[in-house]
């Protein structure tokens, strides 16, 4: 063997080594771009690895070159704690205030309601007195009673409904003391 020949063995060698490394660079930048597993990114840099502390030679030739795959980028970061916790709270005092807002509605409704029954009792108290009052009084003095309340003389009130004069005066006092309680 001639020095052409162990020349052109050193070519190959090293031709054949090139493509190698070249073939695992396209590998790994491969692996980078489609997302390839963490692991497989790893078992290929051991391998490269295992092939260099075989050879010296290789070792100081790969020193110039970094073949080892890229890391991954990070995901974007979680909320931290505290901004998870002021969003939760915000939800928390939506749904309170819409809570809120109901409980008014019903407690206007129900104020409503209890004026609606205040009137409907007012006007059912009235109503009980003016019946207590003419049930109260004789049934030959209701009419005279009547009079009275409308404001007749006591002289008009005698002659319509066939009593003394006295009488009429006195239910007169009694329309007016009954008108005094009422207010």
């Amino acid at each position: 063997m001639g020095l052409r020949s162990l020349l052109w063995i050193l070519i190959a060698a090293l031709l054949l080594y090139g493509a190698w490394q070249g073939l695992r660079a396209l590998a790994a930048g491969r692996a980078q771009k489609t997302g390839a597993p963490r692991a497989a990114r790893e078992s290929m840099a051991e391998a490269a690895d295992d092939e260099k502390t075989g050879e010296a030679e290789d070792a100081d030739d790969d020193a110039g070159f970094a073949y080892a795959p890229r890391p991954a980028p990070m995901p974007a970061p979680a909320r931290p704690a505290a901004e998870n916790e002021v969003f939760r709270l915000e939800l928390e005092i939506q749904r309170l205030r819409r809570e809120l807002d109901d409980m008014r509605g019903l407690l206007d409704g129900q104020r409503q309601e209890t004026a609606a029954l205040h009137s409907a009792l007012n006007a059912l108290r009235g109503q009980f007195e003016a019946a207590a009052a003419s049930q109260s009084a004789a049934p030959q003095y209701s009419e005279a009673l009547v009079f009275a309340r409308r404001g007749l003389a006591a002289d008009a009130i005698a002659e319509r409904c066939d009593i003394s004069v006295a009488e009429a005066e006195l239910v007169r006092a009694l329309a007016a003391r009954g008108g005094e309680k009422d207010t």
